[in-house]
């Protein structure tokens, strides 16, 4: 130690990259030693940049950057806090020589090896020296926090001695082959400067390493390595951001630079951070006054004085606020205190370089490969359209990665065009839109903060992405898969190794099918080498993922049941098509799903059953047969359409077994008319779901069925034979009223009828209306009615057609490209009424309203206005219908929507209130208690106490009253609280409005406290309209995220006795953020004494659609979860209540 002290060719100052103790010394060291040369540790192609990181008017942190051709890739951040920055500053002010001494980045080679562990007997010694701590930064506890009020000789040769130590325990196990290239190039720079006075900022490890050693005598070969210096910024800067050589919680350090090794400025410097992160607290919704600041200031002093230090270091300061403000919530709030540390003590301060300095970084690397590859460059304006191949093209596959990166980046260059491969799956080739804008050369200058490649940019923005969620909280899935993909189109294989491994673990814990499918799907694209720059052999250091997530996939069936949506059907029948995905599980699951799932659901979970050969197409087939038949009611008909759109989610696969379709064909073909036409709209909303390709492929089983064209020319008009039909049992009906129907009669011509019984079938005018009784609408007319082929009208269904063209015509899907409308290409009604009044007289009153219903769903305010109040059947569906359209509609237009509104709310809510007040009464009586306090209950207390009776010497029998029962005082005012967290999310529009229904209900209950809390990434407390659920239905807006950890905050700031407060969430539990604060929030209301209950569905049904692993999660950390019915929901609570 003594040698390295006080060695004087060169005179050694050893420093860690990142050291405010060392930045501060090194101009007073330098001063004492006066060298003519100094020599920092930087590879020789940086000199060129000196003259300028060295300017005055340079603002850190900045970093200076080199890139081979191969791809290597070195960074060197600089803050004010970087001693070598301070060095350089130094010899600016006083015209000394600086020379980089490390070794030149064209020689580097491979680089540092893994590093090996082995026994470090030094530095253990003189960590137990300090706090005794195996986890504490041994550099910051002997140099950083013992810095304050030292000399800077004493600064210094604490550097040199950590160095010192962590060399010999290096030499134990062997220094870094790397290593001792560049220290044995260090020793020849060293020689190099003839003898001068000279002084070397190094790296304290490689301090020893300058006293004697073999020189590198080798000629490096030429390199073509491109340098620049770009701006920086303290979040890339520290550690976490995932930059290896960073430092953490830069601001901090930044701060004891500023304090310039007094201690009360240090100390100084960390009151104010305290007071900073208790106002972050505070601006993330919790409480931290000054108070808490003041304890924290005065427990980060009192440890930097139980451990010998002149002022708080980093490590008493973040102990002193974890300790204090966390208030021994680690997991909930103490994540809130991480998080405003964080914040504050990283900063967000970035770089800015000094006018005059020359381009470098991303623009000039960007506007050089834009030109070799032949892209659009800074002096093209005009938009290029791209079709890129780059599976089989060099060329393209260059262009498609670097677009990716731009993209990635946020640099405006390229926008994509959405492609469609064949049958809806991916395409294998891209479009692009490229130009070179004014905004895409503002935007480069942002965008080089990453890096000064594009390669190495957008690395560093997925890793601070990264980093950003892991600060946040953790990661996400849809963050986790967008991040994947963006990695691979990027070519960032490395990248991509780190966001399997997350993904192995967000995924399958609280992803949902959906996103598991997309998983999935990417991992095969990977596999098969279809994304250009990623090569398949990145998944080989992760050989279970799939296996994994098509797991977990499987395991996410259970929360389909109560699905009304055609997403999850078709993810479902996407699960059941992957190969390899089988088991005994997946078969229970679908044949639980196909029995007691929604219509939906069932009929999804029936395809893929046939589709992976657990039963007969037939089964399937009788089963939608059976749809058809039973749909003589419109709640029915809602099954016909919801289960026959499940089916038809297989649509494709399906048609290669025509059992499975053939009974829906017979009954479509050989239902009445009327029955026909009544369950037409449901058949029609059906099929539109699986857009017009799939439907021309049904189209086309039909034509071989009939062997005839559907849409020939010619034939007869079907509305007239309707017309003659109806003509002819009008004329029947009245015949057999009066008595005058003869036995049998046979009368020839085009209108007449044959016996009323079996009409005699009409001559076929074509093929298609050769199977049809007089008067019937022809097969064909009916099949062009259902599937809304594009072009003409069928022949005489005019009508019927664009009626329903006007509800469904908007084709969507694989073959829908133009947009254009179903049977027809035009609107025929002028407005909304003529079109209710057409749908009256071809359907009926009751099919009326299920269209008409159908159409206020999909947004179109008139429709809703043409439902009379007055007659219409009161649902929840045709409710939550109408309140759809609420969120956006001026005062006039909700003045005229609010009476069906009120009409549906007011017999709604009676409705329910029949089957729920009877679970609530009584709980206001009453009740028998062991807890003194009220009147005695003599008979209970009788029989509770029987085994204490004795007869007396008089003959009496006396019983000893050891348990008595009291009676409780009955009560008249709230004394239990309720609080009903609602999912208001897109995903929820059933159960919000069930939720208000009930809410108002047990608003009536006066032992009741209701409040009503609606959430989707914000909170709204309603509380003051839940007696009033008209009110309360408006107000709510459905749609948007879900931020169910944030509302369960919001919830325990509304408990003030935990043990009389019941917390009801009802959600999906498809939590838009990480799932760790979320089960953070439920541990504290369980620990804090709160009833809570987990509803995944609160209707009528009882069957739920929910993400089973996050309520898997939340059943671990103490809540029930269940999909309960309102009459369950108060049940029990008033066992609750009652206790």
């Amino acid at each position: 130690m003594r040698e390295l002290a006080e060695h004087r060719h060169p005179h050694l100052i050893g420093v860690r990259h990142h050291s405010p103790a060392l930045a501060a010394v090194v101009p007073a060291l330098l001063d004492r030693f006066a060298p003519e040369v100094l020599l920092v540790e930087l590879p020789e192609e940086l000199g060129e940049w000196l003259p300028f990181l060295a300017d005055p008017d340079l603002v850190a942190p900045v970093a200076l950057s080199g890139a081979s051709p191969d791809g290597d890739l070195a960074f060197y951040p600089f803050a004010d806090f970087s001693p070598e920055l301070a060095a350089i500053r130094w010899a600016r002010r006083h015209g000394v020589e600086v020379r980089p001494c490390d070794l030149p980045l064209a020689a580097r080679g491979d680089g540092h090896r893994q590093p090996q562990r082995g026994a470090s007997p030094l530095t253990d010694a003189l960590r137990g020296a300090t706090t005794g701590r195996d986890g504490d930064d041994l550099w910051d506890r002997l140099v950083e926090a013992a810095a304050p009020g030292q000399t800077p000789e004493a600064v210094r040769r604490a550097a040199l001695m950590v160095g010192w130590a962590l060399r010999q325990d290096a030499e134990s196990v062997g220094v870094d082959p790397y290593d001792l290239r560049r220290e044995a190039w260090m020793r020849r720079v060293v020689q190099g400067v003839d003898g001068r006075r000279c002084a070397a900022v190094i790296g304290s490890f490689h301090a020893a390493a300058l006293l004697d050693g073999p020189v590198d005598s080798s000629v490096p070969a030429a390199g073509d390595v491109v340098t620049s210096l770009v701006p920086y910024g303290f979040a890339l800067l520290d550690e976490r951001s995932g930059y290896p050589a960073g430092i953490r919680d830069p601001e901090w350090q930044q701060a004891v630079l500023e304090a310039a090794g007094d201690p009360e400025a240090v100390e100084a410097a960390a009151a104010s951070l305290i007071v900073r992160i208790c106002a972050r607290v505070r601006e993330l919704g919790h409480p931290a006054g000054p108070g808490e600041a003041r304890e924290a200031l005065r427990l980060a002093i009192d440890l930097a004085r139980l451990r010998g230090l002149p002022a708080p270091g980093r490590g008493e300061l973040v102990e002193a606020v974890q300790t204090v403000l966390t208030h021994a919530e680690p997991l909930g709030r103490g994540r809130v205190v991480a998080r405003a540390a964080g914040d504050v003590l990283v900063g967000r301060r970035t770089g800015v370089l000094a006018p005059g300095t020359p381009r470098s970084g991303l623009a000039p690397a960007v506007e050089a490969l834009v030109a070799s590859l032949r892209l659009p460059g800074p002096d093209s304006r005009e938009p290029v359209s791209l079709r890129l191949d780059p599976l089989r093209s060099d060329l393209d596959a260059r262009r498609e990665v670097a677009l990716r990166r731009l993209t990635v980046l946020g640099v405006t260059y390229g926008e994509e065009t959405a492609t469609t491969g064949v049958g809806g799956g991916d395409a294998l080739t891209t479009r692009w839109t490229v130009a070179w804008t004014p905004a895409t050369a503002a935007t480069l200058p942002v965008a080089g903060l990453w890096g000064a490649t594009p390669e190495l940019a957008a690395f560093g923005r997925l890793r601070a992405r990264r980093a950003e969620r892991e600060k946040r909280g953790g990661h996400t899935p849809t963050a986790v898969l967008g991040d994947l993909l963006d990695a691979a189109l990027c070519g960032l294989p490395a990248m991509v190794d780190a966001l399997l491994t997350d993904a192995a673990t967000v995924l399958p814990s609280s992803g949902t099918l959906r996103e598991l499918l997309a998983g999935l799907d990417l991992l095969d694209r990977l596999r098969a080498g279809h994304v250009p720059g990623t090569p398949g052999d990145v998944l080989d250091a992760h050989p279970l993922s799939a296996l994994e997530l098509e797991t977990a996939a499987v395991a996410q069936l259970d929360g389909l049941a109560g699905s009304e949506d055609v997403a999850d059907a078709r993810a479902l029948v996407e699960l059941g098509q992957r190969p390899g995905v089988h088991g005994l599980r997946l078969e229970a699951c679908l044949r639980s799903l196909a029995d007691s799932g929604t219509p939906l659901i069932a009929g999804a979970a029936g395809a893929a059953r046939v589709l992976l050969g657990l039963v007969p197409a037939s089964v399937l087939g009788e089963r939608v047969a059976s749809w058809v038949d039973g749909a003589s009611t419109p709640e029915r008909r809602g099954v016909l359409r919801l289960g026959l759109t499940g089916v038809l989610a297989a649509a494709g696969p399906l048609l290669e077994t025509p059992e499975a379709l053939a009974p829906l064909l017979d009954r479509v073909e050989g239902l009445a008319d009327r029955d026909f036409l009544a369950r037409l709209p449901a058949l029609r909303g059906a099929f539109t779901s699986v857009g017009p390709a799939a439907r021309a492929r049904v189209l086309a089983v039909v034509e071989e069925r009939t062997g005839d064209r559907v849409d020939a020319a010619g034939a007869t008009d079907p509305e007239l034979l309707a017309v003659w039909l109806d003509a002819e049992h009008a004329a029947v009906d009245a015949l057999r009223a009066h008595g005058l129907l003869p036995e049998r009669r046979s009368v020839g011509g085009a209108g007449s009828t044959a016996e009323p019984a079996e009409p005699t079938a009409e001559p076929a005018v074509d093929g298609a209306s050769a199977r049809s009784h007089v008067g019937e609408l022809p097969v064909g007319v009916r099949w062009r009615l259902v599937l809304g082929a594009n072009g003409e009208r069928p022949a005489g269904a005019a009508r019927y057609a664009a009626a329903l063209d006007e509800l469904y015509g908007r084709d969507r899907g694989e073959g829908a490209a133009r947009g254009d409308l179903g049977a027809d290409r035009s609107s025929p009604f002028p407005d909304v009424r003529e079109w209710s009044e057409e749908l009256r007289d071809l359907f009926g009153e009751h099919v009326r309203e299920e269209v008409l219903a159908a159409a206020a769903e999909g947004g179109r305010l008139e429709a809703a206005l043409e439902i009379d109040p007055g007659s219409v059947r009161p649902s929840v569906d045709l409710l939550r219908n109408v309140l759809s359209l609420a969120g956006g509609l001026s005062e006039s237009a909700l003045t005229r929507l609010r009476p069906l509104v009120a009409r549906l709310v007011r017999e709604l809510t009676d409705q329910l209130a029949n089957r729920v007040r009877p679970a609530l009464t009584g709980i206001q009586l009453p009740t028998p208690t062991r807890r003194p306090g009220g009147r005695l209950d003599l008979p209970r207390t009788l029989r509770a106490n029987l085994a204490t009776a004795r007869r007396a010497a008089d003959g009496r029998v006396v019983v000893v009253p050891e348990r008595p029962v009291f009676r409780t005082r009955g009560r008249k005012s709230n004394d239990w609280r309720l609080v009903l967290v609602v999912d208001v999310s897109g995903s929820m529009e059933a159960s919000t409005v069930w939720s208000a229904l009930t809410a108002s209900v047990f608003a009536g209950v006066s032992a009741l406290s209701t409040h009503f809390l609606a959430f989707s990434t914000e909170v709204v407390d309603l509380t003051d309209r839940v007696a009033d659920p008209l009110s309360l239905l408006l107000e709510v807006r459905v749609g948007g995220g879900t931020h169910i950890a944030g509302a369960l905050r919001h919830a325990r700031s509304l408990v003030t006795v935990p043990e009389r407060t019941m917390v009801v969430l009802v959600s999906d539990f498809e939590e838009g953020g990480p799932v760790g604060p979320l089960v953070a929030q439920v541990r504290e209301l369980v620990a804090s004494g709160v009833t809570v209950l987990g509803c995944a569905s609160l209707d009528d049904r009882g069957v739920a659609r929910y993400s089973t692993s996050v309520a898997g999660a939340l059943v671990a950390a103490g809540m029930p979860v269940a999909a309960l019915s309102p009459g369950e929901l108060a049940r029990w609570v008033g066992e609750k209540v009652r206790g």
